[in-house]
């Protein structure tokens, strides 16, 4: 169930991430309104701590405290991107704009309680693995579906591709059905204010900080490939959709990588090694002067994709309280969301500096990361690597 719950926000990746700025830059849009609409399809995620709150205090239609949001997610993003398919961007930018954000609003509601549901019933010891399975779902659908548009897009255009994940998101819906999810709390997991006075300690503050900071050098960076490839090599749709492939099938081996390297080497050898994947990844593909050398790099890339999206979600279940755990998670997300939609805006920048020149700025103020992951790593009894990890 968590596989195709991230499955389908691998599908509207595969066309956020690799479509949307060709497919916005095609219809005459400018670069600042992509980049606003960008930064704003964000903004679901970084208010979904809102949503963590109401699936930890209730139970909806005495059906359980995550299941009954989950499906009305889902139905929600279908509809929303159903109806984006009959909006012309070029004469109404504006209300596909608001199509986008009223999908992004509903997929952050799955989003949510499908990650405070895995934070309720894995044990800490299956962390890293449950994120890997997330992850590896989240690149599966980027793998099938990244082709799929591509050449969806060199034969009928962009817009069909609306469609077809307003069709997929349906798919998750018959297994979210079959969970019978209890209606009542066990006395750990009950909901408690007092809980939210992590808010106040400094380690979280720190590893929040740490959050917007790697987020949004890492979304600057992968933000800026595919439109790297429209705008300086003028990629085929079917170029830029065999990137995506095979940068999907990176990030599935990134991901499960995590699980591997948490597990044996440690919380901090896998920040390290995250950190270093994603500086290393956007300083090669600043260098690299032809498409094909990009596509070429793009499973390479996919695995520092695997481990940036594994690896700080894995620490952030580790360190989440059981009573708010749709809120703790959420909030926790924020702070990567923040940073997501602060990477979104590098592409603004591209004109002033040009494309090569924000990628490297990008690749090299990752390295001032790693003072900061320390500390918060020594804060963190459970994060600690003196700690024994559960084989």
């Amino acid at each position: 169930m968590f596989t195709m719950l991230y499955f389908v926000q691998g599908v509207i990746q595969a066309y956020q991430l690799n479509f949307f700025k060709p497919h916005m830059a095609s219809e005459g849009i400018d670069t600042k309104s992509i980049a606003l609409v960008a930064s704003l399809a964000i903004l679901p995620f970084i208010l979904k701590f809102i949503y963590g709150i109401i699936s930890d205090r209730y139970s909806l239609f005495g059906r359980g405290y995550r299941v009954p949001y989950m499906v009305i997610g889902l139905v929600g993003t279908a509809l929303a991107f159903f109806g984006a398919y009959f909006v012309d961007p070029s004469t109404n930018f504006g209300i596909l704009a608001t199509a986008v954000l009223s999908a992004t609003f509903m997929m952050a509601l799955f989003d949510t309680t499908a990650d405070a549901y895995a934070v309720d019933v894995m044990k800490p010891e299956d962390h890293s693995v449950v994120q890997a399975y997330m992850t590896g779902g989240r690149a599966i659908g980027l793998i099938a579906l990244s082709a799929v548009f591509g050449f969806m897009v060199d034969r009928v255009g962009y817009q069909p591709i609306f469609l077809v994940i307003g069709a997929l998101l349906l798919i998750p819906l018959w297994q979210v059905g079959r969970v019978h999810e209890s209606s009542t709390r066990l006395p750990d997991q009950t909901f408690d204010w007092t809980a939210f006075r992590f808010l106040k300690e400094p380690r979280y503050m720190l590893f929040g900080l740490f959050l917007i900071g790697g987020w949004t050098v890492f979304q600057g960076i992968d933000g800026l490939v595919t439109y790297y490839l429209s705008e300086q090599f003028n990629a085929s749709g079917a170029v830029i959709g065999t990137y995506g492939t095979l940068k999907g099938v990176g990030m599935v081996v990134g991901a499960w990588g995590v699980a591997t390297i948490v597990r044996k080497l440690g919380h901090r050898n896998a920040a390290f090694i995250t950190l270093a994947a994603v500086s290393g990844g956007g300083l090669i593909i600043s260098s690299l002067g032809t498409a094909n050398a990009i596509v070429g790099f793009a499973a390479v890339w996919g695995i520092a994709v695997g481990l940036q999206w594994t690896t700080y979600a894995t620490f952030a279940m580790d360190i989440t309280d059981l009573r708010i755990a749709g809120s703790m998670f959420a909030i926790l997300g924020v702070m990567s969301n923040i940073g997501l939609g602060l990477g979104e805006t590098a592409v603004g920048f591209t004109d002033a500096y040009g494309i090569v020149g924000v990628l490297r700025f990008l690749a090299i103020a990752n390295v001032i990361l790693i003072p900061l992951i320390v500390k918060v790593l020594r804060m963190f009894a459970q994060l600690g690597d003196e700690v024994e990890v559960p084989a």
